[in-house]
């Protein structure tokens, strides 16, 4: 044999040897090695999940909290709600504004007015905060300005 015939039995051998192989492998088969908990598995279908209708429904008994509340035994404070002890406002005094408090820091000035938290530009009803200083607040509208004083 010369090596052009060695060269072309081993180009045709390889083929010969794929198919070989690819036949050989069809024929082996492998029995399935799983466990019963694992074919259990393998069969699930979801109708064997119970449905909720069909659950009982189990009693728990008493519950309770793992906090306990006292009532506190702090002295002093009223049992009567601060809205009854607060004196009743007059028709008067509840059309004028009251300031409550002012804080002013390097970049921004704050007037709580009725309970509301202002700067200056915002309105409040019909007037308009237009200037904060350390003890009063200036407020606008149609008519003309005025002064409140801190309390």
């Amino acid at each position: 044999m010369n090596k052009d015939q060695k060269i072309i039995l081993f180009i045709v051998s390889i083929p010969l040897v794929a198919m070989l192989t690819v036949f050989m492998i069809s024929k082996v088969t492998f029995g399935l090695s799983l466990s019963p908990m694992e074919r259990k598995l393998f069969n699930f279908n979801h109708e064997n999940i119970p449905k909720i209708a069909e659950r009982s429904i189990m009693q728990t008994g008493l519950i309770k909290s793992p906090i306990t509340l006292t009532k506190s035994s702090v002295k002093g404070f009223p049992d009567t709600p601060l809205v009854v002890l607060s004196p009743p406002s007059s028709p008067a005094s509840s059309a004028e504004k009251r300031v409550s408090m002012i804080l002013i820091n390097k970049n921004k000035k704050i007037a709580i007015i009725d309970g509301k938290f202002l700067n200056e530009g915002d309105v409040i009803g019909k007037h308009k905060v237009t200037r904060i200083e350390k003890n009063r607040v200036l407020l606008k509208n149609k008519e003309g300005e005025k002064w409140l004083k801190l309390e």
